[in-house]
């Protein structure tokens, strides 16, 4: 099969390449075989066209951490603090959630990302009630046709009757997947890990995950010093100095490091993707993309929960470009003086949702870049009021385009979506399984405790503590 992307302004992300207005890319089977600066060098080739004019011709954007296990329970945690989301809609609903809803979750939650010109996610599925969870979540993204690192999770919730009586189940279930259904990494849905929150489960268990993990050959990736103030999900100097720390590993979030705690990420050849929309809201912190950028770490992007912010990457690149803008104009002004430049560009924002991204999931040599060679992942975005031409079209993908201006997202070499329409979903029939799974998710959460902020200070204050001697029982 091959196809030709045409007469729209490439942006290959590729430094050697760099921007072809009015270019073209060649795809065949699953691989992208040329770019030119002219499709009239393709004038004889037999292949389908993709018109992309008026619009950007792309790398599929790659987001690098994102939960499709709530993708049902839209905006639910909207007005919540990180404590308040994590005692009711992260341990509350996490421990009633099925198979059969994951299964639903994974698929809409997929499918949502297709649709805003995300042809990979790594997806942290800390939802793993049962084997038959983790199974059913990765149906979907398979359904889906989406390409995924499936984060297997290691977090334990309180599902009735229990899916895994000790920790070692869990770790043993982990070794099934990685046996059976998720063997190979040539798929378009391979493996990773997902490990429990740091300082909430014995230090031994952390090790044993990470080990596990090193073992089967999967990305490794955690909740890293996501609350700020807070010891909880933190523990580095702890896993280094027992080797634990190991390159590759994706640290999510990272808004609570110390500037000793950067140095040893990037010592430890860390990886580190970014969700300013729920940093910002949840009281995590500031989005940390310039320390990261400081300590060497080329920071990914990602959009984290729709049940609390946008699952679409553009609104994740935009946000948290103009909030490190504003910090770093603010250090300007602290001097006594106006900015008289920018220093961070929409297209430095661009790589954290696609190079940037590709390499965090250590797939840069795949995706990421129109790099001859590279999969076929290719997005089109073509601005819905395109009544004037763009004068900076980096400028208007990353700060004026959004989900309903991506027009043609192809994945693997495969068409997903095609003028502006996902393509072989039946969105009735799916829509009416995710509204059945959560009128039952509803239901069942109208039974589980209500805590207010009193209680859940006290909760947080009582997980701290536990954190505490979990991370000081790595030298007893």
């Amino acid at each position: 099969m091959s196809i030709v992307v045409t007469g729209g302004h490439v942006i290959t992300m590729d430094p050697g390449l760099g921007d072809l207005p009015g270019g073209a890319v060649l795809i065949e089977d699953d691989r992208i075989t040329a770019v030119a600066r002219d499709a009239a060098e393709f004038a004889g080739v037999d292949a389908e066209v993709v018109d992309a004019g008026g619009g950007f011709v792309l790398p599929g954007m790659v987001d690098s951490h994102r939960h499709t296990w709530m993708s049902l329970m839209r905006a639910v945690s909207a007005d919540m603090s990180l404590p308040q989301f994590l005692a009711s809609t992260f341990y509350g609903t996490g421990s009633i959630l099925r198979a059969e809803d994951l299964r639903t979750a994974a698929e809409v939650g997929a499918l949502e990302a297709i649709d805003a010109g995300v042809t990979t996610i790594m997806d942290c599925c800390d939802c793993v009630n049962t084997p038959a969870h983790a199974d059913a979540a990765v149906d979907g993204l398979t359904a889906a046709g989406i390409r995924a690192v499936y984060a297997y999770g290691m977090q334990a919730y309180d599902f009735q009757p229990p899916g895994f009586a000790v920790h070692e189940d869990r770790l043993k279930d982990a070794r099934r997947l990685r046996a059976g259904a998720l063997a190979s990494d040539s798929g378009l849905v391979r493996m990773g890990m997902l490990l429990s929150d740091f300082g909430t489960v014995p230090f031994a268990d952390t090790a044993a995950e990470i080990r596990l993990a090193r073992d089967l050959g999967l990305v490794i990736s955690s909740h890293t010093a996501a609350a700020t103030t807070s010891i909880l999900l933190k523990g580095l100097r702890e896993l280094d100095d027992h080797g634990l720390l190991l390159p590759g590993h994706v640290h999510i979030h990272c808004p609570a490091l110390s500037e000793q705690e950067w140095k040893l990420l990037a010592r430890t050849g860390a990886k580190v993707t970014i969700a300013p929309e729920t940093e910002m809201q949840m009281g995590m912190g500031f989005p940390p993309f310039r320390a990261a950028m400081e300590a060497g770490i080329a920071p990914a992007v990602s959009t984290d929960i729709v049940c609390v912010g946008s699952g679409d990457l553009f609104a994740q690149m935009r946000l948290g470009l103009q909030f490190q803008r504003s910090l770093d104009n603010a250090r300007v002004h602290a001097t006594g003086t106006m900015p008289f430049s920018i220093e961070l560009s929409t297209r430095d924002a661009l790589a954290w949702g696609t190079v940037n991204g590709a390499d965090t999931l250590g797939m840069g040599g795949q995706i990421g870049s129109l790099t001859p060679g590279k999969k076929a992942d290719v997005i089109v975005v073509k601005p819905r009021l395109g009544w004037v031409p763009s004068s900076h079209p980096v400028g208007s993908v990353v700060l004026q385009s959004g989900s309903a201006d991506v027009d043609t997202v192809i994945i693997d070499g495969v068409p997903r979506k095609r003028d502006g329409r996902l393509l072989d979903v039946d969105v009735p029939a799916l829509s009416a399984r995710a509204r059945a799974s959560l009128e039952r998710i509803r239901r069942d959460s109208a039974a589980l405790p209500h805590h207010g902020p009193e209680a859940i200070a006290g909760w947080f204050a009582q997980a701290e503590r536990q954190a505490t001697a979990h991370f000081g029982a790595a030298y007893a």
